[in-house]
């Protein structure tokens, strides 16, 4: 099913990030928040730090508690066709990450390219990013700098260890034009789609609620997600050595990625791997 206009794909592959007109329906949405509410309720140790595959329970390094429930929302049909429009039929599930910004916290997420930390090869990869509450620039939304994708660079990046920054890749301010950035305000159920080069960051959340969204990343089956060749040292505290995959749809046409890392049981003790 054709889920984005003809002119919404040419929108993307121009800017490399699409609003689309697609929204999560209303009993999508609710199961989402509802999810979320949970997940931040269970695991108060994470505070503001991005929570990674709570999509399947006991992957990766956080050992936080999530449900079997979060599977839904990444392999809910429209968001599948949506996505296959604009990177092929042959589609993998490499990861989801729940951002959460609590009401009041000074910290914000600084410019960078996602790429810079994923061990993708070639590198092609789009996120999808839905609002799980609404996104406001008081709040601290998405940012973008459209176009920022055009010239396939990840750009250099330097690491804060400051305490200002959820993340702390960082882009050389040499590296985008802040000028030409876009804040990407979102009602709940509203998504951005963005691609693996774009520039993007947010600012902090000084509101007195919180600031919710859901990243789902998926890439072409063309390339290979190689667990064992991470690309900054220690990525591992993000447990991209971790991550599992799921084929959901198509097929591996690469041949190499590794379909039973980072699921529990995957060793023979327990549930089997996911499979969508």
């Amino acid at each position: 099913m054709s889920i984005l206009s003809e002119a919404e794909v040419a929108s993307f592959h121009a800017e490399g990030v699409l609003v689309p007109e697609f929204r999560l329906p209303p009993d999508r949405l609710a199961l989402l928040q509802s999810l979320a509410a949970r997940l931040i309720a269970d695991n108060p140790h994470m505070g503001d730090e991005p929570v990674a595959s709570p999509h399947v329970p006991g992957s990766g390094v956080q050992k936080v508690k999530s449900d079997p429930d979060w599977i839904e929302i990444p392999t809910f049909p429209p968001l599948l066709d949506m996505v296959e429009q604009l990177i092929g039929p042959d589609l993998i599930l490499w990861g989801t990450t729940l951002f959460h910004k609590p009401a009041g916290l000074d910290r914000g997420v600084p410019w960078h390219r996602d790429g810079r930390y994923w061990p993708i090869k070639p590198l092609a990869t789009t996120s999808v990013w839905i609002a799980v509450t609404d996104c406001t620039v008081e709040n601290g939304c998405l940012r973008v700098i459209p176009g920022s994708h055009a010239g396939g660079e990840i750009g250099r990046h330097f690491r804060d260890h400051s305490d200002r920054v959820t993340i702390p890749e960082t882009l050389h301010e040499d590296e985008f034009d802040e000028g030409e950035a876009r804040d990407l305000e979102l009602e709940a159920g509203q998504m951005a789609v963005f691609d693996v080069y774009m520039a993007h960051g947010s600012n902090p959340n000084p509101t007195g609620a919180p600031r919710i969204g859901y990243a789902l990343r998926y890439m072409p089956a063309t390339s290979h997600f190689d667990h064992h060749d991470l690309p900054i040292p220690d990525s591992r505290g993000s447990a991209h050595h971790t991550r599992p995959l799921i084929q959901v749809r198509g097929r591996d046409v690469s041949g190499r990625n590794d379909f039973t890392i980072g699921h529990p049981g995957a060793d023979g003790d327990g549930p089997e791997p996911l499979a969508a």
